[in-house]
């Protein structure tokens, strides 16, 4: 919402040059709110990633955490250690892609004109 203040003039303006409403959304209200949207999407994905595998882990499910579970109860190291690398290349892959994604998608903005250290 701090983004959609700041551009209220280029807001006010076309819409008194008699811009529809999927224009404004279009070209002024969703590229002011994407940085923000991105940033979301970059912190939510890693915390849904952690709570879904430590879910599975907690109600024996069939995803990896049930499997690193099942593994560590008949002293399965090697299963263990090949879970923690799955989800490891998973989540690194998953970051990766957000970054990507977002250099894509805020190819305008200033921080896309920066090196990235993801």
């Amino acid at each position: 919402m701090a983004q959609l203040r700041g551009s209220t003039g280029s807001y006010c303006g076309r819409r008194s040059l008699g811009a529809s409403e999927r224009q404004l959304l279009r070209e002024i209200i969703l590229p002011a709110a994407l940085p923000q949207i991105m940033t979301g999407l970059q912190v939510a994905l890693p915390v849904s990633m952690i709570v879904t595998i430590v879910t599975e882990m907690l109600m024996g499910g069939q995803g990896l955490g049930g499997a690193m579970i099942a593994a560590s109860r008949f002293a399965d190291s090697p299963g263990v250690f090949a879970g923690i690398v799955e989800i490891a290349i998973a989540g690194l892959c998953l970051v990766k892609g957000i970054a990507l994604l977002r250099r894509r998608l805020l190819i305008w903005h200033q921080e896309a004109q920066a090196p990235t250290t993801v």
